[in-house]
């Protein structure tokens, strides 16, 4: 069986802090449809109940508020992993150190470094 083991955990993470299915589709840009299946999914894996759920809000249970707080330092996590390896995949960044004779620096590296230096402002 090869199940995706994140999925149902952003939408659970939006519906119980928005403590509403409608809000919480708004905030992930997906249909109240799409975030009540994925609850139900989600419920299902772990056979138990996340939240209490009546026409107008929903709660979490004991199980639910236990599970958001891993939950969200996954999410967290995951988003610190991320932009980490953006970090490291952007414009390179730091200082560069260079030994070479003057003259030759003078001719020829320092106008690279200036066109470099002109280009990332840019």
């Amino acid at each position: 069986m090869s199940e995706n083991r994140w999925e149902g955990i952003d939408e659970f993470i939006a519906v119980a802090e928005c403590s509403q299915f409608t809000a919480a589709a708004e905030r992930l840009g997906v249909s109240s449809s799409h975030i009540s299946r994925q609850i139900v999914r989600l419920e299902e894996r772990l056979q138990t109940r996340l939240l209490y759920r009546s026409t107008r809000r929903v709660t979490l249970t004991e199980a639910g508020q236990t599970f958001l707080q891993h939950c969200q330092r996954l999410q967290d996590g995951r988003e610190e992993a991320l932009r980490a390896v953006g970090d490291l995949t952007t414009e390179p960044k730091g200082m560069l150190r260079m030994t070479c004779a003057v003259a030759y620096g003078e001719r020829f590296i320092v106008p690279l470094v200036t066109r470099l230096w002109d280009f990332t402002l840019n």
